[in-house]
């Protein structure tokens, strides 16, 4: 798809620029997919594993981290397709982690490390904000 764009003072010159991704974009995106796509099967198949690893963690948190992880892999994909809902939905999604992570006690710092999705999809798209709709 392309967007056509006036450029000069007084001339009406269009130009087609093209979306292009970019290669950290693409590679983001390809890793939040492969990365909570497991985490699903693992908060999902596997829920002891994770109580055991942080035991003030409840199922029922387990299982909605689990949707929370399969919402993650939709996002990936709406970002994929150029949907700005999807970028805002991930931010959410991060202060949601963070908020989850102090809740079950991973720590402050633990828990900030979180952020850093949130910071690289920041980075990845501020020169691309304008071709998402």
């Amino acid at each position: 798809m392309s967007l056509i764009k006036s450029e000069g003072d007084n001339s009406m010159v269009a130009v087609i620029e093209e979306r292009k991704r970019g290669f950290w974009l693409t590679a983001f995106l390809v890793l939040m997919v492969i990365a909570n796509a497991l985490s699903v099967f693992n908060y999902f198949l596997n829920p002891d594993m994770v109580i055991t690893a942080f035991p003030n963690i409840s199922l029922g948190l387990v299982y909605l981290l689990g949707g929370v992880c399969l919402l993650n892999v939709f996002l990936a994909i709406g970002i994929w397709m150029w949907k700005k809902r999807a970028i805002y939905g991930f931010y959410i999604v991060v202060i949601f982690g963070l908020l989850i992570n102090l809740y079950i006690g991973v720590g402050l710092i633990g828990s900030l490390s979180g952020l850093i999705g949130g910071i690289i999809l920041f980075l990845v798209t501020k020169k691309k904000m304008q071709y998402f709709v």
